[in-house]
């Protein structure tokens, strides 16, 4: 007999909270108002979202942000490529939430790019939701006691303080509703890997 396991799905998380408090201190000093992003505002409910340029901005704190992101990118894709090489990422569009009481984000894909990235400044209350619940990539419509993937419909990640968490952009994801009174914050990025820079 031979047997192949195919289609597996890797997420990465890394901390840094540090870098959160920094981070949320820069953002709390911004004036921001609604969907400034004009991306599909009907599945966003509750929150402002900044345009989608966040991290092209010129500030000491942003660069210590693009490099970290940079630094857990490279050791997420060593890891799955079983290498210890250098990467030409590019970021391509950059945001970040700020969610208020009963905030949520319905289920999505992040389109043109191959990776993606969601830090958690701020978790706002705690066990008051806002989780980012991952979707099974594989869909049924049917179970039956050998369908192997019924007992896991959804992976979810607990917000918490200078969490990033990366993940593959085919994978549908939605901020469970958010019940919290304080501000919930998180910054998220979409990247493409232009060139694997052997060592």
């Amino acid at each position: 007999m031979k047997k192949s396991v195919i289609f597996a799905t890797n997420i990465f998380q890394f901390k840094n909270e540090n870098l959160a408090t920094e981070l949320k201190k820069y953002i709390l000093n911004k004036e921001i108002k609604g969907i400034e992003s004009n991306v599909a505002p009907i599945i966003k409910h509750n929150l402002d979202e900044s345009k989608f340029t966040f991290l092209l901005e010129e500030n000491e704190v942003i660069k210590k942000t693009k490099f970290f992101f940079a630094e857990c990118l490279k050791n997420s894709f060593n890891d799955l490529r079983k290498e210890n090489d250098n990467y030409k990422v590019r970021i391509t569009e950059s945001w970040y939430h700020i969610g208020r009481k009963n905030s949520s984000h319905d289920a999505h894909i992040h389109s043109n790019c191959s990776w993606c990235g969601i830090f958690y400044i701020d978790p706002g209350d705690l066990n008051s939701g806002g989780e980012t619940f991952f979707n099974h990539p594989i869909q049924s419509t049917f179970s039956d006691s050998m369908t192997i993937h019924k007992e896991e419909t959804a992976f979810a990640v607990k917000p918490e303080i200078g969490k990033l968490v990366i993940f593959p952009s085919y994978l549908s994801h939605f901020q469970s509703l958010y019940t919290g009174i304080k501000d919930r914050i998180v910054v998220a990025f979409n990247c493409r890997v232009d060139e694997v820079l052997q060592k």
